[in-house]
């Protein structure tokens, strides 16, 4: 879990950044932007405090205008199929593949309701599933993290905080918690056994 949330959470942070400074003119005509103008400081950290508590969702009444450079819905999107890709057994190929289709859906999904611009979300899913791909290949690799701990120090501050105490790769091992359904703790235990060459 502290992969999911350490790399979910510089995700969101690189997507602070960029809403900073990037600035996109409405992708659709079905939303209304308008300039906000508060009487003091007060109400301005009362409608934050409003998106915070809303999550940023429409359906709590949160309007937010000028929030798309780059897609979070897309990087959710792609964060949760690589993680599932990556830590649920091997053998469960139509998971997979049905999280990789899904993935996609809900791109094109995102586009076609004119919620973001393509470009915001190609850079979602690349920004996204590059941090993924070499957080874990940091974390895969011994002899990067082994060779010089003063380095990774330095230069990866929060993956050698996260990651200084694990020496080896974490190993695809499940166990469905609870009795039933039996079929799951079958197919999940099936993934567990050693293949024997």
């Amino acid at each position: 879990m502290r992969r999911l949330f350490s790399i979910g959470g510089t995700v969101f942070l690189l997507r602070c950044i960029s809403m900073l400074i990037t600035s996109l003119s409405v992708p659709g005509v079905h939303l209304q932007c308008a300039p906000k103008t508060h009487a003091n400081l007060a109400a301005e950290i009362k409608e934050a405090v409003q998106i915070y508590l809303g999550m940023g969702m429409a359906i709590q009444g949160v309007r937010c205008c000028g929030d798309y450079m780059f897609s979070g819905h897309t990087c959710v999107l792609t964060l949760l199929n690589f993680f599932i890709t990556e830590y649920s057994p091997r053998h469960l190929y139509f998971l997979h593949t049905t999280t990789w289709v899904l993935n996609l859906f809900g791109i094109f999904f995102i586009l076609a309701a004119h919620e973001h611009y393509s470009i915001d979300v190609f850079i979602g899913f690349y920004i996204s599933s590059r941090l993924f791909l070499y957080y874990h290949t940091l974390a895969n690799n011994n002899a990067l993290t082994q060779k010089d701990g003063s380095r990774m120090r330095i230069w990866y501050p929060m993956f050698y905080f996260f990651e200084s105490s694990v020496r080896y790769t974490v190993p695809n091992e499940y166990e469905w918690p609870f009795p039933w359904p039996l079929f799951l703790k079958k197919c999940l235990a099936g993934g567990n056994r050693k293949k024997r060459f």
